[in-house]
């Protein structure tokens, strides 16, 4: 999107990077939007994570970037290319910036409600992208009426209030452009979503992944923050280990 020079300089769009563990696998985790490794039920998913015997790189995306591969993909693409990573675990917007990284790179994904879709009759509804396309901007204009238990049951009000204040057009603009981007779906990657997610599309899950390459499960958009983590977090493990037939194993 091209933006007024002044636009550009109100927030520094910044990939950080959490290093955490000292040994086991090396194991990229991208995680969603306004998602933080100090975030409750995120560090209880990363501790499970080094429990399981990874290293894990957390990466924390900004929330109000307005060039996809600049300022989300490029930055990682240079961190694995110093580092012999080869597996990636992303939830929401990071599965979508995993999704374009496995074009650069060998990446095993596993996906958990990736944002490769935006539902005009959700959370942004068709009314807001139509005058979004238009508005040449950062400023945070659109803030989603969510209910906190659409993203996950255990999520508090108070924890959910910390997150970022809202959606800029440039953004949207940037994400739309990526998810149109999307090439195809790699059978050795897997997906965890839930179908009646209310924040990502979960119909353009289901439009790019085989049935046998993903897991549904029924608890809110962040399956960590839901009471059903503790099953999906076997189903994400299973997957992490053995791709796609590791989904298969555990139906047996």
């Amino acid at each position: 999107m091209n933006l007024p020079l002044a636009a550009r300089f109100r927030e520094t769009p910044r990939v950080q990077i959490t290093r955490r563990g000292t040994g086991g696998e090396d194991l990229l985790v991208v995680l969603g939007w306004g998602n933080k490794p100090t975030h409750e039920h995120v560090a209880w998913l990363l501790t499970r994570l080094l429990d399981a015997g990874y290293r894990v790189h957390a990466v924390t995306l900004p929330t109000n970037g307005w060039d996809f591969d600049r300022q989300y993909v490029d930055p990682l693409d240079a961190y694995l290319s110093e580092r012999d990573i080869d597996l990636a675990l992303s939830h929401s917007t990071g599965g979508l910036v995993a999704e374009h990284l496995a074009e650069r790179h060998d990446l095993r994904n596993v996906f958990c409600s990736p944002w490769w879709g935006i539902d005009a009759t959700g959370v942004v509804d068709r009314a807001v992208l139509w005058a979004f396309d238009r508005l040449p901007t950062t400023r945070r204009l659109y803030e989603p009426g969510l209910d906190v238990e659409a993203i996950g049951d255990l999520k508090s009000a108070a924890e959910a209030a910390t997150g970022p204040s809202g959606l800029s057009p440039a953004f949207l603009a940037t994400v739309r452009e990526a998810q149109s981007g999307l090439t195809a779906f790699d059978e050795r990657d897997a997906v965890c979503y839930a179908p009646d997610d209310s924040v990502v599309d979960p119909g353009a899950i289901e439009a790019r992944v085989p049935e046998a390459n993903r897991r549904a499960y029924d608890g809110g958009h962040e399956f960590f923050a839901s009471s059903c983590r503790e099953r999906v977090l076997d189903d994400v493990l299973a997957a992490l280990d053995a791709g796609p037939d590791g989904l298969a194993a555990g139906e047996k």
